[in-house]
Formats: C-alpha cells, sequence, structure tokens
C-alpha cells in the first residue's frame, strides 16, 4: 500500500508528433493570382525566363533606350540620324522582349485543377509584392525558387513538420486509499522540420527536458529524483 504523502516519477518520455497545422508562410504561399513580379507561374518551368527575368539586363536595356530617346530629343528637327535612333530603340526593345519570353514551352510542374501560382513570403517582397531593398532581384528570383522547390518536396511528403515535447508520468498519494497517476509535460515546441540536423533536434530535446524539470521541482520532487528519472527518458518517435 502507497505510503501518506508519496510521490513518484514513473516514467519520462520524449515524444514526437505530426504537426497537423504548421504555419508555412515563411516559404511563400499558392495563389489562384500572382501577388508580386517575383511569383512563380508554376504552368512554366523554374528555369524558364517568366520565372527566372535577367532583370538587370532588361534595366541595362531600358537605360540605353533612355539614353538614346535623350539624345534624340537633344537632335535638331528634324535630324537625319532620327530614323536610326528609332531602329536602334525598337532594337532593344525586341530584345528586352525576347529576354522575357517562355522558352520551356509550359512544361512547368502545375498538374491539372492545381493552383498556378506560387507567391513569394514577405521575407523578401513587400505587402504590396515590390522588391525589399536587402536582396536584388536576381537574389530574390533564386530564393524565391529555393522556397518553392522546399514547398513542393513538403508536398510530395519527402518532408513533415513535427513537434516535440517532454512528459513525465508522476504518481501521487495523500493518504493510504487514494493513489493516482497523471502526466505532466513541457510546453512542447511545434513546427519543426523532420528533416532537421541532429544537434537542432538534440538541443530541442534538452530544452524540453529542462522545462519538464522546472515543472516536476515546482510540484515538490526533488533534483536528485528528477535526474534519477531522467536517467531512463523513453523515446517515442514517429
Amino acid at each position: 500500500m502507497a505510503k501518506p504523502n508519496m510521490k513518484r516519477i514513473h516514467t519520462v518520455v520524449i515524444k514526437q508528433m505530426i504537426d497537423e497545422s504548421p504555419d508555412t508562410s515563411y516559404l511563400g504561399e499558392y495563389g489562384n493570382r500572382a501577388t508580386s513580379e517575383f511569383s512563380i507561374d508554376r504552368a512554366h518551368s523554374t528555369d524558364c525566363p517568366i520565372n527566372c527575368k535577367p532583370t538587370s539586363t532588361i534595366d541595362q536595356l531600358e537605360r540605353a533606350i533612355a539614353y538614346l530617346q535623350t539624345q534624340k530629343d537633344a537632335m535638331p528637327h528634324p535630324s537625319f540620324y532620327w530614323e536610326d535612333m528609332d531602329n536602334a530603340q525598337d532594337e532593344l526593345i525586341t530584345l528586352q522582349d525576347a529576354l522575357a519570353e517562355c522558352d520551356c514551352g509550359e512544361s512547368g510542374s502545375m498538374g491539372r485543377n492545381e493552383i498556378r501560382y506560387f507567391n513569394p513570403s514577405f521575407n523578401y517582397v513587400n505587402q504590396d509584392g515590390t522588391a525589399k531593398k536587402e536582396n536584388t532581384p536576381e537574389e530574390i528570383r533564386e530564393y524565391v525558387k529555393q522556397d518553392y522547390q522546399r514547398m513542393e518536396s513538403l508536398s510530395a511528403g519527402n518532408w513533415s513538420y513535427i513537434g516535440i515535447r517532454a512528459e513525465a508520468e508522476i504518481g501521487l498519494t495523500t493518504d493510504s486509499r487514494n493513489y493516482h497517476t497523471q502526466k505532466i509535460t513541457s510546453g512542447g515546441l511545434w513546427g519543426i522540420e523532420s528533416d532537421s540536423g541532429h544537434d537542432y533536434f538534440a538541443t530541442i530535446i534538452k530544452e524540453e527536458l529542462a522545462d519538464l524539470s522546472t515543472q516536476l521541482h515546482a510540484l515538490g520532487f526533488s533534483k536528485r529524483a528528477i535526474a534519477a528519472a531522467f536517467k531512463n527518458v523513453i523515446r517515442e518517435e514517429l
């Protein structure tokens, strides 16, 4: 028969669970319309100019077009060189258009009835979809492409989001007749990428056990009793 006021830690378990409702907005979001010039059109390949515009080259051509216009405006009216200037501008505009045209034949990854666009997260763009100043347009396109591939890998089931928490089953009694068990849990951490590194998992587990230890100590368990229970931690993984 249990002694009055006895407390005992029966088991300590580290639980790994599926996160059923993770927040993936830091990667970006699928949408029926593009919210930014950096959105990925899934009807085209990620390397297609539609999704991978050579922005710096197009901008250089735009500056050249503008320069020709200022030179033309500075000439007497009419000028012998106007036609040459117009032809040069037309050629540059045609080159700009060619650099932004599809070359993949719409051979993207979008399946039938799937959402067409993948929109970047606010890590790289402002609320209105314009680029943040921290990165160049080329860098933003590369980052969005990486996030898109990561999201597609998640959708394909190559990895998932999980949660980790520590649990202790304890026994309590206040008299010789009543003895009951209950579970004490750490706060838990969710939204963990399942393919994270071993060191990251070890850090999370250490933190969750520390949280659980604090709670057990607040319930009156001695540091010695807690340390003894933590020597035999059970792992319950997916």
